[in-house]
């Protein structure tokens, strides 16, 4: 369409590009974050830090990255005549699954950084502690796990990838077949 209209659409392959290779780069053992603990006078303990820390240069790159999804995505919306229509289009789906889990992530790390202003609250064991913190974390990387569907946001400016979808879409059965025998 119009010259501007590329240019966004350029902006946005972009944008989603950074944010698939922010999201390999993260999982190299080179830039993980890790927790020492001591467990004993002779011990240590060495956990993943899942929490992502709000200066750590990755987070800041998708958080720029989330703002650009998150204006593309109620700029379309307002645009959108029917916004029932809107929300049944596969695309937006998509759209708003690649975006929830950083603010589910943000909204962690702002719970870790309230936890370690140490407000009062009432006593909870150690136990309880230890337990509710191994399930948020669980949930958590299951969470960041959906970001995944970013790339399905490609297939909105590629051909290929729509045709890919598509294939995939009229192959479910057999795939959840496979699946299952897997």
């Amino acid at each position: 369409s119009s010259q501007a209209a590329r240019v966004v659409a350029i902006i946005s392959v972009f944008v989603i590009l950074l944010s698939i290779v922010i999201f390999c780069l993260e999982t190299l053992p080179e830039f993980k974050h890790y927790k020492v603990f001591n467990t004993t006078t002779n011990g240590t303990k060495i956990e993943e830090d899942e929490v992502p820390d709000i200066t750590d240069p990755f987070f800041l790159i998708e958080t720029l990255c989330i703002i650009w999804f998150t204006f593309e995505l109620i700029v379309r919306f307002l645009a959108c005549p029917n916004k029932f229509n809107f929300f049944r289009d596969v695309m937006n789906i998509i759209d708003i699954i690649a975006i929830i889990p950083y603010f589910i992530t943000l909204a962690t790390v702002v719970a870790e950084e309230e936890d370690t202003l140490n407000l009062p609250r009432a006593p909870v064991s150690p136990q309880d502690k230890s337990t509710n913190q191994a399930m948020s974390l669980a949930i958590l990387r299951v969470i960041r796990l959906v970001r995944v569907f970013r790339i399905f946001k490609l297939s909105r400016h590629s051909k290929g990838l729509q045709i890919l979808g598509r294939t995939l879409k009229a192959s479910m059965r057999e795939l959840g077949l496979l699946i299952f025998f897997l």
